[in-house]
């Protein structure tokens, strides 16, 4: 069971859109620029150290969504909409560490993907998170990395 005081801390991480929308973390963001979101500290018990456990933000949606142990038979959860910071659970699905650099490798030669940003998946996350955070232009912080040869392309995602 997950704390629910763990959750609602989450939760507030995250700004949710429409049902068929990115919802973007706004929290720590990793440079693959996925969330990275602290659910609190363990003692080992060998040792007794205290350790902080910090995990990817969108595996600890889809744990809420569909239970802690369905993390077990999700070895990666691969975000359909190509956003890393992306936490809506109907944006991902389950997949291989194969299979989603195959899709990666494919999608991202496609014109008008947030996976052609020059600001790569980490400085994305980060422009959209701060348009968040501030109130400021989110389609404007996504269109900020787009190539100039995509631009006629927008908007794709």
């Amino acid at each position: 069971m997950i704390d629910p005081a763990v959750i609602a801390r989450y939760r507030a991480k995250v700004a949710y859109a429409g049902p068929g929308d990115c919802w973007h973390f706004t929290g720590a963001i990793h440079p693959h620029g996925h969330g990275r979101f602290f659910v609190g500290q363990y003692t080992r018990v060998d040792t007794g150290d205290r350790r902080d456990v910090v995990v990817i933000a969108h595996r600890f949606g889809w744990a809420i969504t569909y239970g802690l142990g369905s993390l077990d038979q999700v070895p990666v959860l691969a975000h359909e909409c190509d956003e890393a910071g992306c936490q809506n659970t109907a944006h991902l699905a389950p997949a291989t560490t194969a299979s989603n650099h195959r899709d990666w490798d494919i999608r991202r030669w496609q014109l008008g993907s947030p996976l052609r940003d020059t600001r790569g998946p980490a400085g994305r996350a980060r422009a959209i998170r701060e348009a968040i955070l501030t109130g400021g232009d989110v389609q404007a912080a996504k269109d900020a990395g787009v190539r100039p040869v995509d631009h006629d392309q927008l908007p794709l995602w």
